[in-house]
């Protein structure tokens, strides 16, 4: 009797263990994050906004090199004439001007870089707070963004971009 009950028993836990082990599996999803960003309505704002401020850095760094072609034409026109003081003196204030040109486009650089992450930063938190609210409502362990390439295969797992479209109001 002993050995009938213990393979009854052991037969049971074959026949259950899938399903305990189903119902512990991570549930997986993933996303798109970029193709999310582009959708959202407050990205054009955004891209007009951060187009005119690149045309404000621009266009202060089209008249440094103004300024710098016009010195550079100026000394090259008299060279001629000019004392060796001359010379030097404009010499060297045609590369301090070069290296004020080259502070700036770094600046420039800087400065854009720092607008797009200020103008990006709303975005990115109402993705990240939707997304959130959505694999929270859906069950989800784990929600990767594809479009990092970090995640090489997904097939299994569930698109989010529906659900958090319609989280966002998005069409």
């Amino acid at each position: 009797m002993k050995m009938k009950h213990l393979l009854i028993a052991c037969a049971f836990a074959l026949t259950s263990a899938p399903a305990a082990i189903a119902q512990t599996a991570p549930k997986l999803g993933h996303i798109d994050r970029q193709k999310l960003m582009l959708m959202l309505p407050e990205r054009k704002d955004a891209e007009t906004k951060m187009q005119a401020f690149a045309k404000t850095l621009d266009e202060r760094l089209k008249a440094m090199g103004t300024e710098y072609q016009a010195k550079v034409t100026d000394a090259q026109a008299r060279a001629a004439t000019m004392t060796q003081t001359e010379k030097d003196v404009a010499l060297r204030e045609i590369s301090d001007l070069e290296t004020r040109i080259q502070a700036a486009q770094e600046k420039a650089q800087e400065d854009l870089s720092k607008q797009e992450e200020e103008l990006l930063r709303p975005m990115v938190e109402r993705t990240n707070a939707a997304i959130a609210e959505v694999a929270a409502a859906n069950g989800f362990t784990y929600v990767f963004d594809v479009s990092t390439g970090t995640v090489l295969y997904y097939e299994k797992g569930e698109d989010l971009l529906p659900l958090v479209k319609t989280k966002l109001g998005i069409q």
